[in-house]
């Protein structure tokens, strides 16, 4: 995750670690503009760039031993899978008794071989799982991306230039982002 030492030091508003940390004036505008460009950048590429726990209900288990698709990428670990079983009582499924497949692009969890889900209730949302999305480390490309967005939203806070010829950065953020990016069907 890029810092606000980081992000002070690209938009030149420090020349060393300790000017950028000592400098707190504009640290919410900033801290902003990086949560921002981290969101366009998520949303543009269909990925998830910052570690967080994400979660998922559904209405029941696929047939069988199905996989079910994480709509998630990358996923890092499922923390917990809770369900009601059909008594109403809610029970869990412990990260031993799953199988995640990441070598799709959007991965898949199944139970172990040999094994099948277990039966739920027939209520709607009887299952929950939570799980850890989000790169260890952003490729270079998805960095660079984001301080660029960073730094223009910093010099353009408002979102008219009136008066100024504007024109986009050759091989700027769409094209730094475009090799990460999930492409839809549908």
């Amino acid at each position: 995750m890029i810092t606000l030492t980081r992000a002070k030091l690209h938009l030149r508003l420090a020349i060393s670690e300790e000017e950028a940390t000592a400098y707190t004036d504009e640290d919410v505008i900033i801290q902003g503009l990086i949560d921002g460009a981290y969101d366009h950048a998520e949303h543009y590429t269909q990925r998830t760039f910052v570690a967080r726990s994400k979660t998922l209900v559904l209405d029941g288990f696929p047939a069988r031993s199905d996989a079910i698709e994480l709509p998630w990428a990358p996923v890092t670990a499922i923390e917990s899978l809770d369900y009601i079983d059909p008594e109403g009582i809610e029970q869990s499924l412990v990260a031993e008794t799953l199988r995640l497949d990441t070598r799709p692009i959007y991965p898949l969890l199944a139970p172990q071989w040999g094994s099948r889900w277990p039966r739920t209730t027939d209520e709607p949302e009887c299952i929950t799982i939570t799980a850890t999305a989000g790169a260890v480390e952003p490729a270079p490309g998805v960095e660079i991306a984001i301080l660029l967005l960073i730094a223009h939203w910093y010099e353009n806070r408002e979102s008219v230039a009136i008066g100024t010829i504007t024109s986009e950065v050759p091989m700027g953020v769409d094209m730094l982002l475009a090799p990460h990016r999930i492409h839809a069907v549908g």
